[in-house]
């Protein structure tokens, strides 16, 4: 098939490089050449979520059906939406589709035995998508949960900042094993309140990629929030790192959301004032100890 992939930064290099070898024709778009080939049989977005809503005016599709799959994790902080809506905002007609998961583009392009999973609304496109990325280093399941998928992502950058910021602090594996824990459990209270199925969360795209976040220090995420743990201020911590933190702008874009529905979400909102209020770590985690005392539930 031949596949158009816009972005070519680690992660969209990473996985044109896997279709490659797997006998598809990729041509990849980036820094204003956005476009796309009348004979491409599908777009993969695999750009910062951020720039997306001002691309995607850029592309003209022969057809608007050509299908679309998002390698991108974020929330939108204009507009609160994610990329799947985004997308369909501006082709109503395209079929739209989202692979996520525990997955490094430094291993994948080791060719690392990775486990994603591939959603869509469309049945049809879920299978598409999963037999072509499907191979001998990467499964890929499939599901209809679009939006459990997406919120995953997104959401599993945002508390990976906060497992950095506790290994920032030079706390323990204790803390950060129960930082964890209650952030999966925020996740999934924030994911199944706008639609998303409880056992997604818990699944690849959610607890699997938060785990692979918050502990590898290849994350970019984690690696920052540790910056802010120990004490730098958020321009210094970014600096830190090549290429961009997706978990920043998706924590400003987040907290608007949690107010705007009024979502308990304590570790989210202790973490945006951290990064945007300049609230010192160690006090945003005396905060969360000082919570009143409750029963273990979602």
């Amino acid at each position: 098939m031949n596949i158009s992939i816009l972005g070519k930064g680690a992660w969209g290099k990473a996985i044109g490089e896997l279709l490659q070898t797997q006998g598809h024709t990729i041509r990849w778009h980036d820094k204003g050449d956005f476009k796309i080939p009348d004979h491409a049989g599908m777009i993969i977005i695999a750009l910062p979520t951020q720039v997306i809503r001002g691309v995607l005016p850029e592309l003209y599709l022969q057809s608007e059906k050509i299908p679309i799959v998002s390698l991108s994790k974020g929330i939108d902080i204009q507009s609160g939406q994610r990329v799947s809506q985004i997308v369909t905002a501006r082709w109503p007609a395209a079929p739209v589709a989202a692979l996520s998961g525990p997955s490094l583009a430094t291993e994948i392009h080791q060719k690392v035995p990775t486990a994603m999973v591939a959603a869509s609304l469309d049945d049809n496109l879920a299978s598409q998508v999963q037999n072509i990325f499907h191979g001998p280093f990467l499964r890929v399941y499939r599901s209809r949960d679009l939006a459990g998928v997406e919120w995953g992502g997104a959401l599993k950058n945002i508390y990976a900042l906060a497992a950095g910021m506790c290994a920032g602090l030079g706390l323990g594996e204790n803390s950060l094993a129960g930082l964890v824990t209650r952030s999966l459990t925020e996740m999934t209270r924030i994911a199944v309140h706008f639609g998303a199925h409880e056992q997604t969360l818990h699944g690849l795209s959610g607890m699997g990629d938060l785990v692979l976040t918050s502990y590898s220090r290849a994350s970019r995420n984690r690696r920052v929030g540790e910056r802010l743990g120990a004490g730098d201020p958020l321009e210094k911590a970014l600096d830190s790192v090549d290429g961009i933190c997706e978990g920043v702008p998706s924590t400003e874009a987040l907290h608007r959301i949690l107010h705007s529905q009024k979502i308990d979400a304590p570790v989210a909102e202790e973490l945006y004032q951290v990064i945007f209020k300049s609230k010192p770590p160690k006090q945003a985690l005396l905060s969360l100890l000082a919570r009143d005392p409750r029963e273990e539930r979602g």
